[in-house]
């Protein structure tokens, strides 16, 4: 008799805590964690309660479980998740907290009303992003030995495509079309400078894209499939899949529409000469220079990105250093020594990877959140631009005309090249973070970590 309020007020608890990691779990999902980051932080939430949890994660929704004893009696939730967004502050933030619940036992008011303060908070404002993320173009365009009259004009187009994609976003509208109309924008904004100036806008056409490329999906797509999450992997790359194939169809619209020989009559200005001497004139002659400004531009690069991804603010000095060092590597490698692209970029991310797993507690971010960002500036955007405009010429060829053999070959060698090329970027940030998931990095040194491993694995 006396038995029934108490089981009543112990399966309100127990509701209560599947609420709490339902609503933690669809915070996660929605910022960009990976599976198993998000299976770790809600069963040490759970265990800090004095519960269990079991759950099944996809892309798009959970199914989770929370019981004390008996997982029979268990109490289950299933909730769908339309949203998607990288919020990497939140991300780190909860892991923060998971940490926090597991040591200190806090109780579920105190979590709920941290949660809040990490809903309500706000890294970077709109006006920070709109006028830095830009940057990080500008640095990949002079990456690619673009000038700074096409620097220029690129940041402009990132601007313009970034402010619109963002804030359809933020209004919820469909992310294809938004990122559609933000490829569209950003493309036909340098084909049009480029035609009125009559100036060269190859090195710019390359880059224009390159900030919308989702990156971090997939990444985050191979460490699930790396971890046994196929369902979570496989979503994750059809989503990346669509996306890129809407950048490209942007590509695609605004080339159509500059391809018409009329456009050739809104030429106004000749500054090719302009853009000529301003590229001598600003050209870096010396190794040292040019050493230095690889890491320099790496590093901006990956702050830009970082600011996209809502970055935690004490990381960013991370992934400028993880950004700036990991680029060089992968220049010295290719450039320097002539290794391989795919093997310079793979020990380029690995060196990034590892480097994030020590930098992690000192940061005091989960190591993910910053080795993103600073292997983002390492995309194949060259190869993958060539790709793009090979398979433009095939559409946008005269009727009838079928390309040569050799263009076929050429052109999906790039598509291949670009495919593994993404492999070996998420492969070599992936595999730090599998091999490691056992350790945390809270308190602890790489070195012993390494160590430990090692005598675990002889």
């Amino acid at each position: 008799m006396f038995d029934e309020p108490n089981k009543l007020i112990e399966d309100r608890k127990t509701q209560s805590v599947l609420h709490l990691l339902t609503e933690i779990g669809e915070m996660m999902i929605t910022s960009g964690a990976h599976t198993a980051r998000i299976i770790r932080n809600l069963e040490r939430i759970a265990v800090g309660l004095g519960y269990h949890c079991e759950l099944v994660l996809t892309y798009t929704g959970f199914v989770i479980s929370v019981y004390k004893q008996n997982k029979f009696k268990a109490h289950t939730l299933a909730k769908t998740i339309k949203a998607k967004g990288l919020n990497f502050e939140t991300v780190s933030e909860i892991s923060i907290l998971s940490w926090d619940v597991f040591e200190n036992k806090i109780s579920i008011a105190e979590i709920k009303a941290i949660l809040k303060q990490i809903k309500a908070k706000k890294v970077y404002s709109s006006l920070q992003l709109y006028a830095l993320a830009p940057l990080a173009s500008v640095a990949l365009c002079l990456l690619f030995d673009g000038d700074w009259l096409q620097s220029l004009i690129v940041y402009f187009s990132t601007l313009f495509g970034y402010y619109v994609r963002r804030e359809l976003m933020l209004k919820h509208h469909n992310h294809m079309v938004a990122f559609f109309i933000g490829a569209t924008i950003s493309t036909l904004f340098i084909h049009l400078t480029g035609v009125i100036f009559n100036i060269q806008i190859k090195e710019a056409m390359v880059v224009s894209v390159l900030y919308l490329i989702p990156g971090a999906v997939m990444i985050n797509a191979f460490i699930d499939y790396l971890e046994g999450y196929f369902e979570s992997g496989t979503s994750r790359f059809i989503y990346s899949f669509m996306l890129v194939l809407m950048i490209a169809f942007g590509f695609y619209v605004s080339n159509l529409i500059f391809s018409n020989p009329f456009i050739n009559d809104l030429n106004v200005f000749d500054m090719s000469q302009l853009q000529i001497q301003i590229k001598e004139g600003l050209e870096i002659t010396s190794m040292g220079g040019i050493y230095l400004s690889k890491i320099l531009l790496g590093g901006v690069t990956s702050v830009g990105f970082a600011l996209m991804f809502n970055t935690p603010r004490r990381a960013l000095w991370t992934v400028f250093i993880l950004g700036g060092l990991g680029y060089f590597i992968k220049f010295l490698l290719f450039k320097e020594l002539d290794v391989n692209l795919i093997l310079s970029i793979f020990v380029a991310s690995c060196f990034v990877g590892l480097s994030g797993m020590y930098f992690a507690h000192r940061a005091h971010t989960p190591p993910i959140i910053f080795m993103i960002p600073a292997v983002i500036n390492m995309i194949p955007g060259l190869i993958s631009y060539e790709f793009m405009m090979g398979m433009i010429d095939w559409i946008s060829g005269d009727k009838g005309q079928k390309p040569s053999v050799e263009e076929v070959i050429q052109t999906f060698s790039y598509g291949i090249s670009t495919v593994f090329i993404l492999f070996a970027l998420a492969l070599g940030v992936a595999f730090p973070v599998v091999v490691f998931k056992s350790y945390t990095v809270k308190g602890k040194d790489l070195n012993v970590m390494i160590k430990k491993l090692f005598a675990r694995n002889s």
